[in-house]
């Protein structure tokens, strides 16, 4: 027996195919637009996801650089005022003892952020993976309804 595939079939398998193909287009078109990573050219959804993981871990690690530098300024910030402090004539150490606390709640405000920041980052790729899952399985269900006649 010969299958002839319907009218019907052939539409579902090309809103899949469509729908596969485009989305991550759309979505990186919408992310990358920000970002510095170039594009290369990858035409096919694993090679786009590939590219988008190592753009992110390209981020991740300039931001982790960049954190690290503004993290060193202000402990040197605070070294300095350390020995402004020892030096200091006694009318100045309270001044100064107030800047040093000021920013070491800057310094520990910094870290937090880069903590926060470079979980964030680091979640994206599998929430790329989650948001895809789910166009898979909406796809699934609306070319299923489509086929069983439902519009």
């Amino acid at each position: 027996m010969i299958f002839i595939p319907s009218p019907r079939t052939m539409l579902a398998v090309g809103l899949i195919a469509g729908a596969v193909s485009l989305a991550p287009q759309a979505y990186a078109a919408g992310t990358t637009a920000s970002s510095a990573c170039q594009q290369t050219g990858q035409n096919d959804v694993i090679g786009r996801l590939a590219q988008r993981e190592d753009c992110l871990n390209s981020k991740v690690q300039n931001y982790q650089k960049q954190s690290q530098d503004a993290q060193a300024a202000r402990e040197k910030r605070i070294q300095d005022l350390k020995d402004k402090y020892t030096n200091a004539p006694a009318n100045e150490k309270a001044r100064l003892q107030k800047q040093i606390a000021g920013e070491q709640s800057k310094l520990t405000n910094l870290r937090d952020q880069e903590n926060q920041r470079l979980q964030q980052l680091k979640n994206a790729p599998q929430e790329q993976r989650n948001r895809l899952n789910a166009l898979g399985s909406k796809t699934r269900g609306d070319v299923s309804n489509f086929l069983n006649g439902g519009l």
